[in-house]
């Protein structure tokens, strides 16, 4: 049942980008291009919170560190194959056929966006929009299921939620 599910809302957003070149062409260019967005802010933002010695540096720091790490445990644990492998397609973008489950590019995207909500509301909550994007671009592309995306939030949001609640 949720694997028919994954794969059904899967094939929709995946075939969104074979009925427009635009779609698949900004969902390339998002899911290659937002992790380096997402680094410079998230780096933007620690350096300004290390210059004034801020406490929340700490949970800053630590949310995103320790979700990197979870994400990778898992991934070693959990091979699941990606849809480009396990469905027979071709995928938008060059991937190696490692674990897909949690997506690290959701994971990372979620867990920087929660942080700087966390700190910076008004911001945070672009941030967000653009984690949501960022997930739905691996989708789009071939290389994750979406419950690829809602295990790097879920993972993303636990962490955080501890992590900051435990510091601040």
């Amino acid at each position: 049942m949720l694997k028919s599910l994954d794969q059904f809302i899967f094939f929709k957003l995946f075939n969104l980008a074979a009925e427009n070149e635009f779609i698949a062409r900004t969902a390339v260019i998002i899911t290659n291009y937002s992790s380096n967005l997402f680094a410079f802010v998230y780096f933007i933002i620690m350096a300004y919170l290390l210059s004034q010695l801020n406490i929340k540096i700490i949970p800053f720091i630590i949310g995103p560190a320790t979700t990197y790490l979870s994400v990778r445990l898992i991934n070693w644990l959990y091979l699941r194959p990606r849809p480009f492998v396990s469905l027979e397609i071709e995928s938008l973008i060059e991937h190696s056929a490692c674990a897909s489950f949690p997506s690290m590019h959701s994971s990372s995207a979620f867990v920087i966006a929660i942080a700087i909500y966390n700190i910076y509301p008004r911001f945070g909550k672009l941030m967000l929009v653009l984690a949501v994007i960022t997930a739905a671009s691996r989708v789009i592309v071939g290389v994750h299921y979406p419950s690829d995306l809602l295990g790097g939030l879920i993972l993303a949001v636990l962490i955080n939620t501890i992590v900051f609640n435990f510091f601040i």
